[in-house]
């Protein structure tokens, strides 16, 4: 039994010595490792202030080119020191900077209503047009009378044409109109509405208007075309 037990133990003691060896090693091998971690990790630390200075410094680069284009900007919009460019008027600079935009703004506001007066004035149209009529020599008026009654009145262009003829203007064509007008009107081409007011106030028509196209046809050469209505007015005696 001895003999038998003792070679099985022996087989057994060989494979743990084999299994003990294997163990030793592997434990060998992970304190090396251990040992190599320990003695790289203030390596590694420096590693890592390094790097960290590093990104502190470019940081405090950034900040401070940061703050330079701030100091621009307010130098640009006139801020120094906290105080805008209007605080560093003070008083008296503003004052004169509001007493000059308000002057800069009734002359602007003063130029748009001459403006809009002058159209007005040279504009055609309305009854009220006629209190625009400027100095305007009868003679240098070439008039263009039609009938616009659609022949219920025969010869009423020629007598309204005899009628500005006595008052000093030049007559040119007489004729009917392309179609019928209740109220009489002088139409005038761009930049004669002076004259076209004041021949509509010699026949007494209650508007003058931009000339259309089949009128303009009808007087091409014409200074103003006044067509007289179905409602014309009563023309005053040759003696007024």
């Amino acid at each position: 039994m001895i003999e038998t037990v003792g070679a099985f133990a022996g087989i057994a003691a060989i494979l743990g010595v084999a299994v003990l060896s294997m163990l030793v090693i592997a434990q060998g091998r992970d304190l090396r490792r251990l040992r190599e971690w320990a003695g790289g990790a203030p390596e590694r630390d420096a590693e890592l202030k390094e790097v960290s200075e590093v990104v502190a410094e470019e940081r405090s680069e950034e900040l401070k080119l940061i703050a330079d284009r701030e100091e621009r900007r307010s130098r640009r919009f006139g801020e120094v020191n906290g105080e805008s460019f209007w605080q560093r008027l003070g008083r008296s600079g503003q004052i004169m900077v509001v007493a000059a935009a308000v002057i800069i703004v009734g002359a602007v506001a003063a130029w748009v209503i001459n403006s809009q007066g002058n159209d007005s004035n040279s504009g055609g149209g309305g009854k009220g047009g006629k209190q625009a009529v400027g100095k305007v020599a009868p003679g240098s008026v070439d008039v263009a009378v039609l009938n616009g009654t659609g022949g219920a009145e025969a010869g009423l262009a020629a007598e309204y044409a005899t009628f500005l003829e006595s008052k000093g203007y030049e007559i040119g064509v007489t004729a009917d109109a392309p179609e019928v007008y209740t109220e009489s009107v002088v139409f005038f081409p761009k930049g004669e509405a002076r004259a076209a007011e004041k021949v509509a106030t010699a026949i007494d028509a209650p508007s003058t208007e931009l000339i259309p196209t089949a009128v303009a046809e009808l007087a091409p050469d014409a200074t103003v075309v006044a067509v007289i209505g179905t409602n014309h007015s009563d023309l005053p005696s040759s003696s007024g």
